[in-house]
């Protein structure tokens, strides 16, 4: 009679504790980014990124956006710990995380002189940085990233291999899928 009480409370709590973990194991974001760096505003651009999560509050991220803005392109690749406050209650999320990582550039234009055509293109790769947060409202496996907001550090080499620093801030909205 025991055996079987003991058997019956372990088997409801574990048929209970995923019921109540709203804690998803994976997250995955995709939208839209404006990107001002240095003193370029560049509003053509995505973002997205993978998370993994180790407990309700505590994750990894990996994060990825590409921003064009006329004959300029600029690509980073960042990763770092991302710190979730989740309530079990509240259908809000907001997070803070901390990435780097690197970040190419690529630069071309083209032209005519004297009946000469011509076109020149120049990439470099450097580091990158961001540090920032957002806040993410919805329940179950879909939610929407309302804002998310990045101040964000790159360095790169010129033409002439100087290098150089820009800083300078990305906002992102979009979609986050869940995984529990």
């Amino acid at each position: 009679m025991l055996v079987r009480r003991i058997l019956l409370v372990a088997a409801l709590l574990c048929c209970a504790i995923p019921a109540f973990s709203q804690t998803p194991k994976a997250e995955i974001f995709g939208g839209y980014s404006f990107a001002r760096q240095g003193d370029v505003n560049i509003n053509k651009g995505w973002t997205g990124s993978v998370a993994g999560n180790f407990n309700r509050w505590l994750g990894v991220e990996g994060d990825f956006s590409g921003h064009y803005q006329g004959n300029m392109d600029m690509l980073t690749y960042r990763v770092g710990p991302k710190f979730s406050f989740r309530s079990e209650d509240n259908i809000v999320t907001p997070f803070a995380h901390f990435l780097v990582g690197g970040v190419r550039t690529k630069a071309s234009g083209s032209g005519s002189y004297l009946g000469t055509d011509y076109s020149v293109s120049e990439a470099s790769n450097g580091l990158a940085g961001a540090i920032g947060g957002g806040i993410d409202i919805g329940k179950g496996s879909i939610a929407v990233r309302v804002i998310q907001a990045d101040y964000s550090v790159v360095q790169v080499n010129d033409l002439f291999g100087v290098s150089g620093r820009s800083n300078g801030v990305r906002l992102s909205t979009g979609v986050v899928f869940r995984f529990r």
